[in-house]
C-alpha cells in the first residue's frame, strides 16, 4: 500500500513540474512577440519633409509688346515641384505692363515665402524684307478679257512670294464684259490700296493698204506707133 502511494505522489509532482516549464516557455514566447510588434511600428513611421527643403526657381521671360501673359503658374517655374506645392503657389504679375517696353518684376508666393522673377517687354521686330507701302497700276484690258489672278500684275514694286502671300486682292467690282472704268483694291500691311482697271471695246483691225491702188487689173500700156517702113521714109523725104 505504501508503495502505491509514493508512486502516485511522485507522478503528481512530475506533472506539476512539466506544467510549470510549459508555462514558462509560453510566457517567453509572448514577450518575444511583443518586442517584434514594437519594432514594426517604429519602421512604418511616415517621414514628413520640411518646408525648408523646397527650392522654387523662377524663369526670366522675354515677350513682345501686347503679348498676353500666361495665367498658368507652371509656365513661370524653372524647377519641378510637387502637385501639393503647385496648388499652394500664388502668382502676381500686376506690376507688368505689356503695352510698354521695359523690364518688370513678378512674384510667386509659397505660404509666407516670396520668390521674384523678371519679365522683359520689348518692341516687335520689324522685318526689313517687308514693304512699308505699295503702288498700284492702272490696268487696261479689252472687253471679255479675263483678269489676271497674280497680284504682281497690279503692283508696281517687285514682290516676293512671302509678300504676295500677305496680300488680299478684290476684283469683285470689275465687269470685264462691259466697257468702263472700274476700281479694285489690295489689302496689305493693315492698309487698303485702290487701283483702276479700264475695260475698252475691241478696236477693229485697220487695213495696211490704205492709200494704195486697190485695182487688181494690170495697167494698160500706152499705144505704140507702128514701125516706119523704108518706103514711108523715102516719101517723107521727097
Amino acid at each position: 500500500m505504501d508503495k502505491h502511494v509514493r508512486i502516485i505522489t511522485v507522478s503528481a509532482l512530475s506533472l506539476l513540474g512539466i506544467f510549470c516549464i510549459s508555462s514558462g516557455v509560453m510566457y517567453n514566447s509572448l514577450q518575444v512577440n511583443n518586442v517584434e510588434e514594437k519594432v514594426l511600428v517604429i519602421v512604418e513611421q511616415k517621414q514628413v519633409s520640411k518646408e525648408s527643403d523646397i527650392d522654387i526657381k523662377l524663369k526670366n521671360l522675354t515677350i513682345e509688346v501686347n503679348t498676353p501673359l500666361s495665367v498658368k503658374i507652371i509656365d513661370y517655374l524653372d524647377s519641378a515641384v510637387s502637385d501639393e506645392v503647385l496648388a499652394n503657389l500664388k502668382l502676381d504679375t500686376s506690376g507688368v505692363n505689356v503695352t510698354e517696353p521695359g523690364t518688370y518684376n513678378y512674384t510667386v508666393t509659397y505660404k509666407k515665402k516670396v520668390y521674384q522673377g523678371i519679365i522683359v517687354v520689348k518692341e516687335k521686330e520689324v522685318n526689313t524684307n517687308i514693304l512699308q507701302s505699295i503702288t498700284l497700276k492702272t490696268v487696261n484690258i479689252n472687253v471679255g478679257t479675263a483678269l489676271p489672278t497674280d497680284v504682281s500684275n497690279y503692283v508696281i514694286e517687285p514682290l516676293t512670294d512671302d509678300i504676295k502671300a500677305t496680300m488680299l486682292i478684290d476684283l469683285s467690282k470689275v465687269n470685264v464684259n462691259k466697257a468702263g472704268s472700274y476700281q479694285y483694291t489690295i489689302t496689305y500691311n493693315n492698309s487698303i490700296y485702290t487701283g483702276t482697271i479700264v475695260v475698252t471695246e475691241t478696236q477693229p483691225t485697220l487695213s495696211t493698204d490704205i492709200g494704195e491702188n486697190t485695182n487688181t487689173n494690170p495697167p494698160q500700156s500706152e499705144e505704140q506707133n507702128p514701125p516706119t517702113t523704108e518706103n514711108e521714109n523715102n516719101t517723107q523725104t521727097n
